[in-house]
């Protein structure tokens, strides 16, 4: 196997993030060190540079960043001149959140290291769902975050792609949309490498408490457009069938707002409870203890909330939007409702809290097709492979 010493670019990562970015780079860094890759991992969130020897190959640096959005340009602007120190030391760089590697991806490219960065879906399409949302579903978070932050997101976009050697992306959707987004981008360059999930560390976990009967888990960014506004709808429905129906949400953004006035409007205080962020093994187990994940956005690269539910053996129910249909074939080994039909939505978790039999199926299911297509333990090998390339395409455009 070739030798690296790679370099992870992520603003994000855990415990002090949450989302599908800061998933993908903690799962990454942790599949290079099993296989005696020298992985260091730069991220943001700390007061003063902090560095933690995880493993023998895993080492993880935390750098000041200024706790307010836009923390992705904090993180570089602040830890410029140690990138520009530090980065000759290593043999990759890997842009793991665009937003955040920007200025990294132009010292590599001024370095001569490869760069590789991976893209987990661009901001049009997400931008187009909140423009055809209705008015009473807008909130100056998703305005912000969406309209405003638009051209600097595709501007940091435009820099990690002219700069990198190979670019790495989750689906098949995403290469369309870089396709028509970004005329001028090789796409020999592109790999598709699906999002994986760490079967050794799900494994490990242990459920405090029995499955709950009618339980529902969300988990996610708190934005209109993850569907969590729907998920509430679709439990008050529910509610005069089930009445001890219970959803919990763990999440944080400039949504929650709305999310508590639903609730209340819904008459389920007793049957909502929302709680913030947490660690990997702690929602883990909440998950194993819950009998339905529902993941209701309506736009993603690929869900890791999908991955995750199944490869910890639970049914579940996401909308049928093409991103959904490259991981869930309906009725085998999950459950795709109408786009945005919130009746709908309600008949399929019915329908999973209606029959055991069938429940347990396409757990069983989701499981075994997790297991076969988003396993690090093997998808690390592409990486690897990319991160040749990159190294082999360095070397010839020197």
């Amino acid at each position: 196997m070739p030798s690296f010493k790679v370099a992870l670019i992520s603003e994000e990562f855990p415990p002090f993030a949450f989302g599908g970015v800061a998933s993908v780079c903690h799962d990454l860094a942790y599949a290079l060190s099993k296989r005696g890759v020298s992985t260091t991992v730069l991220c943001g969130r700390a007061k003063r540079l902090e560095v933690e020897r995880v493993n023998n190959y895993l080492k993880v640096i935390r750098l000041p960043c200024f706790d307010s959005p836009p923390r992705f340009l904090w993180f570089q602007l602040q830890n410029l001149k140690l990138f520009q120190r530090i980065f000759r030391n290593f043999s990759v760089l890997h842009i793991v959140n665009p937003e955040a590697g920007a200025s990294t991806a132009y010292l590599g490219k001024k370095f001569g290291i490869p760069v590789v960065t991976s893209i987990h879906g661009t901001y049009l399409y997400p931008l187009k769902k909140i423009i055809s949302s209705p008015f009473s579903a807008w909130n100056f978070g998703d305005i912000g975050f969406k309209f405003l932050g638009y051209p600097l997101h595709t501007s940091l976009f435009n820099s990690c792609l002219r700069a990198s050697s190979r670019i790495a992306v989750c689906n098949f959707g995403t290469v369309a949309e870089l396709e028509r987004l970004f005329p001028y981008l090789d796409l020999a360059k592109v790999t598709v490498i699906p999002n994986a999930i760490d079967f050794e560390g799900m494994d490990s976990i242990t459920p405090t408490e029995p499955v709950r009967r009618h339980s529902i888990i969300f988990y996610g960014r708190l934005f209109w457009i993850k569907g969590v506004g729907l998920l509430i709808e679709a439990v008050a429905n529910l509610k005069e069938d089930f009445p001890d129906i219970q959803l919990r949400i763990f999440g944080e953004g400039p949504y929650r707002s709305k999310i508590d006035q639903l609730v209340s409007n819904f008459g389920l205080t007793e049957n909502v409870e929302i709680r913030r962020f947490a660690p990997h093994k702690e929602l883990w187990k909440r998950i194993k203890e819950t009998e339905v994940v529902v993941a209701p956005s309506m736009a993603e690269a690929q869900s890791v909330a999908v991955l995750e539910g199944m490869a910890l053996r639970k049914p579940v129910v996401a909308f049928d939007y093409p991103f959904s249909q490259e991981v869930i074939r309906h009725m085998h080994n999950g459950l795709l409702a109408e786009k945005k039909n919130v009746k709908d939505l309600a008949e399929k978790i019915r329908l999973l809290f209606s029959d055991e039999k069938l429940s347990a199926q396409i757990a069983e299911n989701g499981y075994e097709s997790v297991k076969r297509k988003h396993n690090w333990d093997t998808l690390i090998d592409q990486y690897l492979k990319m991160y040749e390339d990159a190294r082999e395409f360095s070397s010839l455009h020197a």
